[in-house]
């Protein structure tokens, strides 16, 4: 009687650990994730575009962006997406436009869970 009640709860906890498995959902390896990045662009303010994209869903990402103008950080922002396959980060960084010329860049880093993807960057080529 001893054995099967053993193997009765066994066998109960083995579906209970593989449904919640399936409840899970996949997970997307660090090799199916990039950082992206766009150079900003001027729509009443200076905008970068960034985001943490994924083959498939992942539990966490994060991005980290920093809008530069001539070499110095004007605005940065942060984001955590949870269970999703692509993590934008954009007006949050927005910085107004100061007369004449300057350089304006996207610098940003992406992470699946604790893992870093890499940092990458783009620079505007118009006048603005």
């Amino acid at each position: 009687m001893a054995v099967r009640w053993i193997v009765a709860v066994a066998l109960s906890t083995a579906a209970l650990a593989a449904q919640g498995a399936a409840a899970a959902g996949p997970s997307a390896s660090t090799a199916a994730c990039r950082t992206t990045v766009s150079a900003p662009f001027l729509y009443s303010v200076v905008i970068p575009v960034s985001a943490v994209e994924c083959d498939a869903i992942a539990r966490r990402l994060r991005i980290e962006t920093q809008l530069t103008r001539d070499g110095v950080v004007v605005a940065s922002s942060s984001r955590t997406c949870r269970d999703a396959s692509t993590c934008w980060l954009t007006v949050d960084a927005s910085a107004p436009d100061e007369p004449g010329d300057q350089a304006w860049c996207t610098v940003t880093s992406g992470y699946v869970g604790t893992t870093f993807l890499g940092s990458a960057s783009a620079c505007e080529t118009d006048e603005f």
